[in-house]
């Protein structure tokens, strides 16, 4: 017997994923009174979940999911979104959704996926500020990404979502290189993949500091034999003033300031403690924490011009208050926008000093 030839007939919706999203979304779901009729999800194949079977795609007869309604119930950097799309269409499936479109499905849902994805963010009532951002974007490469990242994520349709560039994340090879030597600040370093990744794209680096406040991240950050003559690790997290804050440890990139936090992390603001040093790179990952780490830095940025590479992806807003507050310094910046990861994420905003 075929594997899919005992499931129940799948005249409901078919989600993708069983994951936490995928899961949280099924239950919104069922909660009110949607038929689902498969799962699928390559990594638990042959389980269930609320009594739903769980398939891998390659399990499902052929014509199985021709005419039918998937859900993708997937929210992060490292699943090809676009691929699996194009997959999906591929069997026939006639209408594929992602979790943007859930509320249209479940005006109850309790999903918070997180990220970029807040379903309380009203793009057309940040219409304006949107508009704002994107006339100060130097290129149209960024102005053409910002609008395909906004109609992904105003309406869910993958087709709009903009392949990501994956090899050159804060090296973009289409913009001109950062003049050399290096010397970086690295807020919310993770395991030093920034630093790595400055120099497999040929960079010298002359010094780095790097900030990373959980444990286990800072561990094999600080244990790393990086050809940089002067390097310094801090077990630190950065907000926009000195001071103590709860923190999530996960061990992983999405460790992260919270109010919930298990932990409590000593913060800095940048320019209580490296005003004097060198700089020309800084770049931001932080969690979410960019603008408070962006406002506890304004003293050096000042000073050093440096370029400033900022992740942009945490929260919706991001796409444009992060652009509103570097120039509303008017230190002369142009701004670049390009995405480094699956789904949106990974997206960055290259602010460079116009005389550099």
């Amino acid at each position: 017997m075929h594997p899919s030839d005992s499931i129940q007939d799948a005249d409901g919706i078919i989600i993708y994923g069983a994951g936490t999203v995928g899961q949280a979304i099924i239950d919104d779901l069922l909660a009110e009174g949607t038929r689902i009729g498969l799962i699928l999800d390559r990594g638990k194949r042959g389980e269930s979940y609320r009594d739903i079977p769980i398939l891998a795609l390659d399990d499902v007869r052929k014509g199985r999911l021709v005419g039918k309604t998937i859900l993708i119930g997937l929210h992060n950097h490292y699943v090809d979104i676009n691929g699996l799309h194009a997959d999906l269409l591929g069997a026939g499936a006639a209408r594929i959704l992602t979790p943007i479109n859930l509320p249209d499905l479940a005006a109850n849902a309790r999903t918070r996926p997180g990220y970029w994805l807040d379903p309380d963010f009203n793009y057309a009532e940040h219409q304006s500020d949107l508009e704002r951002a994107r006339a100060l974007l130097a290129d149209e490469i960024s102005r053409d990404l910002f609008d395909a990242i906004l109609a992904y994520r105003r309406g869910g349709d993958i087709a709009n979502c903009p392949a990501p560039s994956l090899e050159d994340e804060y090296t973009p090879a289409d913009l001109p290189r950062f003049a050399e030597p290096l010397h970086i600040i690295d807020c919310g370093a993770f395991t030093g993949v920034a630093i790595h990744k400055f120099l497999k794209a040929g960079y010298q680096i002359a010094s780095f500091v790097a900030f990373e406040p959980d444990p286990a991240n800072f561990a094999i950050l600080a244990s790393r034999a990086f050809p940089v003559e002067r390097r310094t690790c801090l077990p630190l997290g950065t907000w926009s003033m000195t001071r103590q804050l709860s923190f999530t440890n996960s061990g992983s990139m999405a460790s992260h300031l919270s109010e919930t936090g298990d932990t409590t992390i000593q913060c800095v603001a940048i320019d209580d403690v490296l005003y004097g040093d060198p700089v020309n790179i800084i770049k931001l990952d932080v969690e979410g924490a960019e603008l408070e780490t962006l406002k506890g830095m304004q003293k050096i940025i000042e000073k050093r011009r440096p370029s400033l590479l900022v992740s942009a992806y945490h929260a919706p807003e991001h796409l444009y208050e992060i652009i509103d507050l570097i120039s509303s310094w008017n230190l002369e910046y142009k701004f670049h926008l390009r995405v480094h990861e699956y789904n949106t994420f990974g997206t960055v905003i290259y602010a460079v000093p116009m005389h550099a």
